[in-house]
């Protein structure tokens, strides 16, 4: 009598089987809370027949391969979300300090100094021969520099700030473009060989979603199981196991930073480095405002302080220490004249014909406060509103970030919680697997017994 040792392979088979599938369903429950991970399922097939007499016997089952669940439209869908999210946050927390440097805070900033500079020229309109209401005008003009020079100091500060993070994040990125860029020739040769790299595209998914937060980047695969990953108009900043850094370059007048990659200027659509971008711009824009208003201040109250006489009667001098072509005003030079300091008598508050009589000149300084013809780049209006208008346009980039990014996130949740549903796991879900193949590798583990069993019958009856 002949003994078949088949049973013995396809128990074998059985068991191995079952706990590889016991091992993938461990695998999965430990990274339940692991970020980025996609659940894996095993793949089981039938191993094949073989001919035994006249029959063909099943040999029992084999390990087909692996099964990530990953949806790469929805991971596509997270890059972009995820780009736009980042560049408005940078964009809000850059700008929220810039709107309170304006505002001047509790004790009040450049706003309050211009109405204090004005209005003392209004009280020596009612008292046009008072020496100590000159000195009072020239202390608040003094302020209304000062204010000016530290409102644009703090500005030029914020900036510089905005300036850091923007070239610490251009470090970051470049060492994660790096990282994308080992793991695209790590997957790629395990790949070749037939090895299974889930792991390893998890990882670099996460890595890929990092860069896309800071750059707005996108990744495309290639049929090798690499990425391409590019940004802006398609440039790439990786390829295969090639990455490109952005390299920061000084820029005149001040050194900021502007970005290029391969020698050429790097474009964001989105990701922080864009909303860093934007932040400078809009503080450029407005140091640009706030030299424009200090030139008009200048320029219009010394055309009406020459039009009069100061208290002795001379022809009035430049209050404000006037620009030139090379050196024009601005928020940081603008400056009381000196003699006008040294001397309050100097301050001019009646016309010409009527020295210390009448105030009509101070009168229409004054009134320079509420004046709707002053021009300050696109901005027309009195100094006051000229002024909220600049506070308004930063707040309201502020808040029209914060606003978005409340949406975006919402947005982004929600893609997230469609690639949890594809490729999260389940407890309930790997509980009832890890069941299912226990049992599977207890029923293998009781027909080996029964295989070994047979075969002891046997071999007793041939003694």
């Amino acid at each position: 009598m002949s003994i078949n040792f088949s049973a013995f392979e396809i128990g074998k088979r059985a068991l191995n089987a079952q706990q590889f599938a016991i091992d993938v369903t461990g695998r999965n429950i430990a990274n339940v809370n692991t970020q980025g991970y996609s659940r894996q399922s095993v793949q089981l097939a039938d191993s094949g027949p073989t001919n035994l007499s006249r029959f063909s016997i099943g040999t029992g089952v084999t390990v087909q391969g692996l099964q990530t669940f990953r949806d790469q439209f929805i991971e596509s869908r997270i890059q972009t979300e995820t780009g736009i999210q980042g560049s408005l946050s940078a964009r809000r927390d850059a700008l929220s300090p810039v709107e309170a440097a304006l505002q001047g805070g509790e004790n009040g900033g450049l706003q309050d100094s211009i109405d204090s500079f004005f209005g003392s020229f209004r009280d020596l309109e009612a008292n046009p021969d008072s020496v100590p209401l000159r000195a009072v005008t020239v202390q608040k003009a003094v302020n209304l520099t000062n204010s000016f020079q530290s409102t644009a100091n703090r500005l030029e500060a914020l900036r510089t700030g905005i300036d850091t993070q923007l070239r610490a994040n251009i470090v970051e990125a470049n060492s994660v473009a790096e990282k994308i860029a080992n793991l695209n020739s790590q997957i790629r040769d395990l790949e070749n060989i037939g090895g299974q790299a889930s792991g390893l595209r998890d990882q670099r998914n996460e890595f890929v979603n990092q860069l896309a937060e800071l750059t707005g980047a996108r990744a495309y695969e290639s049929h090798d199981g690499t990425v391409t990953v590019t940004i802006g108009e398609g440039r790439p900043i990786v390829s295969a196991e090639n990455s490109y850094d952005l390299v920061p370059v000084n820029t005149p007048p001040n050194g900021l930073a502007s970005i290029e990659i391969q020698g050429d200027t790097a474009v964001f659509n989105a990701g922080k480095l864009k909303g860093f971008q934007d932040a400078i711009s809009e503080v450029n824009n407005q140091i640009t405002n706030l030299d424009g208003l200090a030139e008009q201040i200048v320029d219009r109250v010394n055309t009406l302080h020459t039009s009069g006489t100061d208290l002795d009667g001379n022809a009035g001098v430049n209050f404000f220490t006037d620009g030139t072509v090379t050196n024009p005003v601005t928020a940081k030079t603008i400056s009381v004249d000196t003699a006008i300091v040294n001397n309050p008598r100097l301050v001019v508050a009646s016309p010409i014909a009527q020295p210390a009589q009448n105030g009509t000149v101070a009168g229409e300084i004054a009134n320079l406060l509420t004046d709707p013809n002053t021009t300050v780049g696109s901005k027309t209006g009195s100094f006051t509103s000229i002024y909220s208008m600049m506070i308004t346009e930063t707040g309201e980039q502020v808040r029209s970030a914060n606003d978005g990014l409340q949406t975006q996130a919402a947005i982004l949740a929600q893609a997230q919680s469609q690639r949890e549903a594809i490729s999260g796991v389940s407890l309930d879900e790997e509980a009832i697997n890890l069941l299912q193949y226990q049992k599977a590798f207890e029923a293998a583990a009781r027909f080996m017994r029964v295989a070994d069993e047979m075969t002891q019958t046997i071999l007793s009856l041939a003694q």
